[in-house]
């Protein structure tokens, strides 16, 4: 007589049978580890780096805090910093604002067209930073720039925005934000995508016009892209290099001297590793209370 099949239930089953009784933190602990391998060991490292004294780039001695007091003590730091916050904040408050009209635009708009205009909206997102920075650099370098012969084919007196130090700083704003509006279009145009079309029909119903429609019904309802979009673009312009140091190279002047430009130029120009840690490190701490600051901000209006 044919054995009979295996229940379900019985000790034997190959489908009954258990997994190890494991708790969740067990399963955790591989990923934790590598992360914090990862993210956490060249924190640990650079830590210990800043608290030595460094000599061609050798650690040859314990100092304690003694880089981080010639740090405090430096009396670039704070116009340095200052110069910073008006990049970063001038940057993002300009992409996100672009970029929420133009995601707006784009969702009115149907067919190719719409597909067009996505198209060229993410275009300089794709672009490498160092190549796009070198397009707008041709554009506006003294006498030979594209816009220089533009002007002067007009009659028009030519300007010259990287030789002034509020030019130089408008126009590295304007790149910054040119160069990262495609990302904040895509996370804007989706979020308004999702906002249900009955909630705006149900506002015009009532008397609502367009703006209020827009201020009162879609901009709430945004909240969360808007966080979002606020947050990458605030640390990816709080970190970049390559922008302030293609187009202007912390000049004229040092009136676009930004913390990036700074840690570069200790560790590779004046190999002051010691020194270029310390500052990193405090870039470091900056972004982790801007990232801290915007996730208890996302609490309280949630």
């Amino acid at each position: 007589m044919a054995a009979s099949p295996t229940r379900s239930g019985s000790p034997g089953g190959f489908c009954a049978g258990r997994m190890p009784s494991l708790s969740a933190a067990a399963y955790l602990i591989p990923s934790v580890a590598m992360l914090g391998l990862i993210l956490l060991s060249p924190v640990a490292y650079a830590l210990w780096f800043s608290l030595q004294q460094i000599d061609y780039g050798a650690p040859v001695g314990f100092v304690g805090l003694a880089n981080f007091r010639a740090l405090l003590d430096d009396p670039s730091l704070a116009p340095m910093l200052g110069r910073t916050l008006v990049f970063t904040a001038g940057s993002v408050l300009l992409a996100v604002v672009a970029a929420l009209a133009l995601a707006c635009w784009i969702d009115r708009l149907r067919g190719r067209l719409a597909v067009v205009v996505q198209l060229l909206a993410i275009l300089p997102w794709i672009i490498s930073a160092v190549v796009a920075t070198l397009l707008f650099r041709w554009v506006f370098v003294h006498d030979l720039g594209l816009s220089f012969a533009a002007l002067r084919a007009l009659g028009v007196s030519p300007v010259q925005p990287l030789s002034d130090p509020e030019g130089a700083m408008a126009l590295l704003i304007l790149v910054a934000a040119w160069k990262r509006i495609g990302y904040a279009v895509i996370v804007l145009l989706a979020g308004l995508k999702s906002v249900p079309a009955e909630l705006g029909e149900a506002a015009r119903i009532d008397g609502a016009r367009p703006w209020q429609q827009f201020a009162f019904v879609t901009l709430p309802l945004l909240r969360g892209p808007l966080v979002l979009v606020t947050i990458v673009l605030t640390l990816s312009n709080l970190n970049t290099v390559e922008t302030p140091l293609v187009l202007t190279g912390g000049g004229p002047a040092g009136a676009t001297r930004v913390l990036p430009i700074e840690i570069y130029e200790r560790a590779f120009v004046n190999f002051d590793l010691a020194g270029a840690t310390t500052l990193a490190l405090a870039a470091f701490a900056l972004n982790l209370v801007m990232v801290l600051a915007y996730v208890r901000l996302v609490r309280l209006h949630v």
